[in-house]
């Protein structure tokens, strides 16, 4: 009797679960929480660009760029999402560069974080750093001030390119010589205080065993012009070879202006002739000078009487004699 009735009771309980799983399954699940509308309170931190190193050695248009951004830190903007517009009180991390980006007259920057990544890959240079743990990695070495600075798997997405989060690199403070950034965010940290909303943020890198990536970064297109192309110089071979022609070209220039048949010149030549010659004149228009010089012809002596000749005869032979 005891056994009958433990089974009876088994069966009735297995009945009653049976009842209550299928109870279970047709109840439809409960819808999610929409995310609250009101947005935490702004609790930000700002800067003077006297407190950066270097501000004044920045190329114009980043001056300009970084301080805008601290022109909004001054408002106490709270962290809104889907909001890019000072005017409501609080915008996202995108939203608040989008607005600095554009103030800068930029055209057609994106809305999104991972849309101005690919822009800025398109478009200008982006620098990823897949292996960095610390600012002295080598996939540092191109961060400039200014730079917009892009992380990944802040949040669940299903984004092409996984970028979630961007942000603004602003240089280092001259005090503690730290890294800063700007933009919005809603649990980051300045100097050891959580921040919320628009505001100067410490630049650090995700920790090893956080989801978070640091995905990259790089230059917005157009903020900076782009520099001239210089024209390479010529080898210096081929520059002073030319300098040598031009150098021959005008010793030569001056030495010969023109090219003009001369007139042939006399010349005079002073040499003695094997035989005095006598040069008749042809016509009788004098010449105006001799070009030959020729000595004058001694006159003959002349003839000796036949006394002076024996005279002659004797004296020579008185000189023989004395010889």
């Amino acid at each position: 009797m005891k056994t009958s009735l433990r089974l009876l009771s088994l069966f009735l309980g297995a009945i009653s679960i049976s009842h209550a799983e299928v109870s279970t399954k047709s109840k439809p699940k409960a819808q999610e929480e929409p995310k609250p509308t009101t947005p935490p309170p702004a609790a930000v931190s700002t800067v003077s660009i006297e407190d950066i190193s270097g501000f004044e050695n920045y190329p114009k248009q980043i001056q300009s760029m970084v301080q805008s951004a601290l022109a909004l830190t001054r408002l106490e903007l709270s962290y809104q999402y889907g909001s890019h517009e000072p005017s409501k009180g609080g915008m996202d991390c995108s939203g608040t560069v989008f607005h600095v980006l554009e103030f800068q007259d930029l055209k057609s920057v994106p809305r999104q974080s991972d849309e101005m990544c690919e822009w800025v890959q398109k478009k200008s240079q982006l620098h990823l750093t897949p292996t960095a743990t610390a600012f002295d990695h080598t996939e540092f070495a191109d961060l400039q001030p200014g730079d917009l600075l892009f992380w990944t798997n802040t949040t669940e997405t299903k984004r092409k390119l996984p970028v979630t989060h961007v942000m603004i690199y602003l240089g280092k403070l001259k005090k503690s010589g730290k890294r800063i950034v700007f933009g919005a965010s809603d649990g980051r940290t300045f100097e050891g205080h959580r921040r919320s909303g628009v505001s100067v943020f410490d630049f650090s890198l995700p920790k090893a065993d956080s989801p978070t990536r640091f995905y990259g970064y790089g230059t917005a297109p157009g903020l900076v012009p782009a520099p001239p192309t210089p024209t390479p110089p010529a080898p210096a071979v081929i520059v002073a070879a030319k300098e040598e022609v031009r150098k021959a070209v005008a010793i030569v220039t001056e030495a010969k202006p023109e090219a003009k048949p001369e007139p042939k010149k006399t010349v005079t030549v002073e040499a003695k002739p094997k035989a005095p010659t006598v040069v008749k004149a042809k016509s009788t228009t004098p010449k105006k000078s001799v070009a030959v010089a020729t000595k004058k012809k001694t006159p003959p002596p002349p003839q000796k009487s036949p006394v002076e000749k024996t005279i002659d005869r004797a004296v020579d032979s008185v000189r023989r004699f004395f010889r």
